[in-house]
């Protein structure tokens, strides 16, 4: 076997393993927890249709087909229309501010830390994309957290209202004046579009779809099983609220639990720092080598490079999802 033969060979063995990896990280996934959940979620308030006043029934994403519709457009617009719905306009200024920080920072970095030359160019493209990221996710584990922290007190309004002999269908619209934001933009929304004449099932589907929390699911379907079922509806709701109100302490709980590791993390990070500005109060020339040698400087890199690295594992240990 010559050389060109057996270059082959191992280009494909090497490709096929890879081949193999992707499809079982990405099988492992879908059989994650939180995969299942969204994939219900999916499956329960997909394909809904509008009845028109012939009785036809049309599927509303006809209406939402652009021509010029391609792989970046599908991917990216599903994220503008989430940001916008967890922090307004401001949510994109927030990004954007991100990103360009993180420019400034890895150029920076480049400039003056002895970086080896493959880091140069991952850190300008990679740092702003990692920081626009975190950024985005900030911004919808803030929306989460305050959806949730109003929401069981909205489903007790709701069923005080039924329990009165209010439709529901009213009530949704008259919440988003009893409750604070976010919940009132997004009752809002669902109020006036059922006051537009929209049906309620499609009304719920795409507030499922815009707000992506399973709490809020689970009085989706709630909704929608008294609809069709009927039943008591108020008695249902308050088991609801209940359920929401023990996810909540579950989340709190995990949160005290884990405090320690999360202050250790912070003073973990505030440690280096502290000592290297004691160290420019007193003996400024001790300190100073780290950076006028060449020395130094490839040793406070590495530093740097281990203590984030050390304080990201950290936070994943100390971290458990309790979104769910």
């Amino acid at each position: 076997m010559n050389m060109v033969n057996l270059i082959t060979l191992c280009s494909f063995v090497v490709v096929l393993l890879i081949g193999v990896m992707v499809l079982t990280v990405q099988d492992m996934r879908n059989h994650q927890p939180h995969a299942r959940i969204h994939a219900r979620m999916q499956q329960s308030f997909s394909q809904q249709v509008v009845r028109v006043k012939d009785g036809a029934r049309r599927d509303a994403d006809l209406f939402k087909i652009s021509r010029h519709d391609n792989v970046l457009s599908r991917w990216f617009g599903p994220k503008m229309v989430r940001l916008k719905t967890v922090a307004s306009t401001q949510g994109l200024k927030v990004v954007v501010g991100v990103a360009l920080a993180g420019e400034i920072v890895a150029l920076l970095m480049t400039h003056f830390m002895p970086l080896p030359a493959f880091a140069g160019p991952l850190l300008i493209f990679g740092l702003p994309v990692f920081g626009a990221m975190q950024a985005y996710r900030f911004l919808v584990e803030r929306f989460r957290k305050r959806f949730l922290d109003g929401f069981p007190d909205v489903i007790d309004l709701i069923v005080r209202a039924v329990r009165a002999g209010v439709p529901v269908t009213q009530v949704i619209s008259t919440a988003a004046s009893e409750c604070p934001e976010p919940l009132r933009t997004e009752f809002k929304l669902m109020g006036d579009s059922l006051q537009v004449g929209l049906d309620l099932e499609e009304v719920l589907a795409v507030a499922v779809k815009r707000i992506e929390i399973a709490d809020f699911s689970f009085f989706s379907v709630c909704l929608l099983l008294q609809r069709e079922t009927g039943g008591q509806l108020g008695e249902t709701l308050e088991n609801l609220a209940g359920i929401v109100r023990t996810r909540r302490e579950i989340r709190l709980k995990t949160k005290a639990l884990t405090g320690e590791a999360r202050i250790t993390t912070k003073i973990l990070a505030a440690i280096p720092i502290v000592i290297m500005l004691s160290m420019y109060a007193t003996n400024r020339d001790y300190l100073m080598v780290l950076f006028d040698t060449e020395a130094g400087r490839k040793l406070l890199t590495f530093g740097v490079i281990s203590i984030v690295s050390g304080l990201f594992v950290i936070k994943k240990m100390s971290k458990l999802d309790t979104s769910r």
